[in-house]
């Protein structure tokens, strides 16, 4: 059976927070297979909270404009950037003040 899921009724189950899985093993995904999108509203980076996986992680910035630290390197965000974090590298993101948030779509992949 194909699983198909809508943002807005994955939203409306899950409640306010920053990022929303959108198909993981539930559907029948395998291997870390899985994807999402996050939204982010925080104007600084909250290092404390940086993410690291075992697998590598790509991204694409669907709207808004923000920043993501990848280990030491920098990335601006905008509409149409797409980057892959390296499975064990620590990697965060933030949102331009101007633009009050920055959503991206992000899916992790067995390396």
């Amino acid at each position: 059976m194909i699983s198909v899921a809508k943002l807005d009724d994955v939203i409306k189950n899950m409640g306010k927070r920053t990022g929303y899985e959108l198909i993981g093993e539930k559907d029948g995904c395998v291997n870390g297979c899985r994807c999402g999108v996050s939204v982010y509203t925080r104007e600084e980076y909250d290092l404390t909270h940086a993410g690291a996986h075992d697998d590598q992680e790509g991204f694409f910035v669907l709207e808004g404009r923000g920043r993501a630290m990848v280990g030491d390197d920098e990335i601006v965000l905008e509409p149409g950037v797409c980057f892959v974090v390296p499975a064990g590298v620590k990697h965060c993101m933030k949102c331009e003040q101007d633009s009050g948030f920055c959503k991206v779509f992000w899916f992790h992949a067995a390396v």
